[in-house]
């Protein structure tokens, strides 16, 4: 009888340790749980498909995308609609106004999703899609008698040959019909979507540069790059009002490091084999200081000096052990670089590049670099090692599980716990009483690890996983949500806002919403 009360007792308290591991996912309509700007998404838009007018904005559909949006009479451009947003897909082949309902029509490989204004959101359709708007016919009729038109009529969208040769700023030069010479002297194209809206201005599509309009009272174009360039992200640093985003390029043009620039709102792309100093520009990590931002690349550490405006990038021949960069991290002004073969440090102050006396890590894959107060951890397939810079010592760490000292793919530190994820699971140790605690049930591949008050995030390669400390409860975000993309790299915390980086694109989420509760 004792044998099976204590057997049944075991069995409650396993159903109990796998219930506190369980990890919910969405159970509610996300339309009516989300606000449209819940979830943002900015992907890659510089090849333009279609361009369309509403009451109060110009849309632009794109490659890979979604839609951009600018806002005609207070002149910003708004956060683009995407899958985010509820768009079935990034890839616009057409987009129509209706201006009797009142609804936005966007043709995807998936369908045609359509746009309720009243309601904010997206849904698949049942409804023919509209044509695009077009000019009223009696202006039409007077237009079309005036022999040199200089005044085209709202909604006109003219051919290629009734364009005049555009004046453009020193950046870009137009050549007549359809070519755009960018500052390094590709050739980029006016695709054939373009339309006149009521203040004489001509939207125009491109095949590279994302949307361009032009005052057709003073002959201006003007290019606007409003998206990142062609990468799959991989992480961001926030730079007071700027935004830094690098990832992996997808094999199109422009690509390279992205500078998204708040005030006055502009984006920059610098392209290796363009910008001297960039020997390659696919980011695995980046981070920065007042003076400086660094990216850790695969062809070496690449700087940028704000100051100056110059660019380098340092390579095995200022002593890095290797030039595929996994992580970057400042610590007591030294910037530590986590490698495929070991790990380094630069002086800030000198720019120099140092290695460590002991070389055990050397050859061996670090895959993120978290912090305490006096020391660095390092996250490797065969464990946690911990860095003591002052001493310049190195020594494995002990988990107190054998089972999480392989694979482990983040590492975190928040008010001295330690959380860390691998192959087999989460777990984290408890300072105070001086404890361990593992989810040997939590199993996915770990990318990054970010804290906001009682409660750890994980990215991860199934979607954005929560853990509410207080609770012990599990949630998994994921497309369904409003991610991008379910593989999520990094984690980036910008006060109620959140920076995730996919291959899909930076997802905003904002994380926190008064009475939201999932």
């Amino acid at each position: 009888m004792k044998k099976t009360f204590l057997f049944t007792f075991i069995l409650f308290l396993y159903a109990l340790s796998l219930k506190s591991q369980t990890i919910n996912r969405i159970y509610f309509d996300r339309f009516t749980h989300y606000t449209i700007d819940d979830w943002i998404t900015y992907a890659p838009a510089t090849d333009i498909t279609s361009v369309e007018i509403g009451e109060d904005y110009v849309f632009f559909g794109t490659r890979l995308g979604g839609i951009l949006r600018y806002n005609l009479y207070e002149k910003y451009w708004d956060f683009p609609f995407t899958t985010s947003s509820g768009l079935r897909s990034n890839s616009i082949m057409k987009l129509s106004y209706d201006e009797n309902r009142r609804l936005l029509f966007a043709r995807t490989p998936k369908g045609v999703d359509v746009y309720n204004f009243a309601f904010q959101y997206w849904t698949p359709s049942d409804d023919t899609m509209p044509p695009q708007r077009q000019p009223d016919p009696v202006e039409m009729k007077y237009f079309k008698k005036e022999k040199n038109p200089i005044r085209y009529p709202p909604y006109y969208r003219p051919s290629l040959r009734e364009l005049p040769d555009f004046f453009t700023d020193r950046k870009y030069v137009f050549r007549p019909p359809d070519e755009i010479l960018d500052p390094f002297n590709r050739t980029f194209y006016l695709n054939s979507e373009r339309v006149v809206d009521k203040f004489n201005r001509l939207w125009l599509s491109t095949n590279g540069l994302g949307p361009a309009y032009a005052d057709l009272n003073e002959n201006t174009l003007v290019i606007q790059p409003q998206s990142l360039p062609n990468i799959y992200p991989r992480d961001i640093y926030l730079d007071g009002n700027d935004v830094w985003i690098g990832g992996k390029s997808n094999g199109y043009v422009p690509s390279g490091i992205c500078l998204w620039r708040g005030n006055p709102e502009e984006w920059e792309y610098f392209e290796a084999g363009l910008i001297m100093g960039i020997y390659d520009h696919n980011i695995n990590a980046i981070t920065g200081t007042k003076r400086f931002v660094f990216f850790g690349s695969q062809q070496g550490l690449v700087r940028y000096d704000k100051k100056k405006k110059e660019w380098r990038t340092f390579t095995r021949a200022q002593r890095l052990l290797s030039e595929n960069i996994r992580d970057l991290l400042i610590f007591e002004n030294q910037l530590f670089i986590a490698t495929d073969r070991g790990f380094n440090w630069m002086d800030l102050n000198y720019g120099s590049i140092r290695r460590p006396k002991n070389s055990k890590l050397n050859n061996i894959l670090i895959t993120r670099i978290a912090r305490t107060d006096s020391s660095l951890l390092f996250a490797t397939p065969y464990g946690i090692y911990q860095y003591f810079p002052k001493k310049d010592s190195l020594t494995l760490f002990k988990t107190g599980s054998a089972v999480f000292d392989i694979q482990i793919g983040a590492v975190g530190v928040n008010n001295d716990s330690l959380w860390f994820a691998g192959e087999q699971g989460v777990s984290f140790y408890d300072p105070g009483k001086k404890s361990w605690t593992s989810f040997t049930r939590i199993r996915m591949k770990f990318h990054d690890i970010a804290f906001t008050p009682g409660v750890v995030w994980f990215a991860t390669d199934r979607g954005l996983l929560k853990y509410i400390i207080k609770r012990d409860y599990w949630y998994l975000y994921t497309t369904r949500d409003g991610l991008a993309h379910n593989r999520v790299y990094r984690i980036d915390l910008d006060g109620d806002n959140m920076w995730l980086s996919t291959p899909s694109g930076i997802t905003l989420f904002r994380w926190y919403r008064q009475g939201r509760f999932e």
